[in-house]
């Protein structure tokens, strides 16, 4: 496995961010990784809960050679209602495509196992699939990916994405220290419910009796910036990783008095953490 990919698959701060930053690229043989991550403050395209929860990840991951793999992360989540507690499983398998001079992507599908009444936004989602695709070149690697994801309404997002990977290879050893500076802007439908009264028409006028009426509509909106800069250490089979980000959610859903309907959000600065083994 090149020290370039071990670095893009240590991008990733387990799907909370709500974006597919995953390797796309196929390793060179059959690899098994296992990890642990932290996420200061979880948030699903800057949306948060009212508990404002950090998580603990741990994951495992088997790839072939052949580009296939799956991959399985446990949540446990702290906040004040909660100290650590077990949340759920996100299971994910797909394909990466084999890797040219310039080009690489995945597919995937994921399958997200919540807890009942588990408090995370984005646990309405059942289930999500889709495709990345990374044009590497020396100015900025440039990232398109798009997705659906299914609850009781099917959702589609798309992530565009730009990045510029700086690596430092330690002389006479098997280490290396990257930087990967990126910056993202996600995308995707939202529904909206509107319900109101209005007096039924008699021969054309409006009299007699009110009637509730709820019309529901589906916008295509941005939903996020992010910046990061992922800092690696590579040593060997093991890596380690620290990943500064800042999120601006956009077009936060807001219903007029139905605080139980709006979207919690807000500017947010947060850090991601993990250690890993790869053999």
């Amino acid at each position: 496995m090149k020290v370039r990919n071990v670095v893009l698959a240590l991008m990733v701060s387990v799907p909370f961010l709500g974006i597919a930053q995953n390797d796309t690229s196929a390793p060179k043989k059959n690899v098994f990784t296992a990890g642990i991550n932290y996420q200061s403050s979880l948030h699903y395209f800057g949306r948060t809960d009212s508990l404002r929860s950090s998580g603990v990840f741990p994951t495992i991951g088997f790839q072939l050679k052949e580009g296939f793999y799956v991959n399985s992360n446990f949540i446990f989540v702290n906040n004040k209602a909660s100290s650590l507690g077990y949340n759920g499983t996100i299971l994910e398998g797909g394909l990466r495509f084999p890797e040219t001079k310039n080009f690489s992507g995945n597919i995937f599908y994921t399958q997200f196992l919540y807890k009942d009444k588990s408090q995370l936004v984005q646990s309405s989602i059942k289930s999500q699939t889709g495709i990345n695709l990374v044009y590497n070149n020396k100015i900025a690697n440039v990232t398109v990916g798009g997705d659906a994801k299914f609850s009781d309404k099917t959702d589609f997002g798309a992530t565009a994405g730009l990045d510029h990977l700086f690596l430092y290879l330690i002389p006479n050893s098997k280490n290396a220290i990257a930087v990967n500076p990126s910056v993202y802007v996600n995308t995707g439908t939202q529904n909206f419910t509107n319900t109101y009264y209005k007096k039924q028409n008699v021969l054309g006028l409006p009299i007699g009796s009110q009637q509730q009426v709820t019309e529901t509509s589906t916008k295509f909106n941005i939903l996020s910036y992010e910046f990061s800069a992922p800092i690696v250490f590579v040593a060997g089979k093991f890596n380690a990783s620290i990943t500064p980000s800042y999120v601006l959610p956009q077009n936060l859903v807001r219903v007029a008095n139905r605080p139980d309907l709006s979207e919690n959000g807000r500017n947010m600065f947060y850090v991601s953490a993990g250690l890993g083994v790869r053999l």
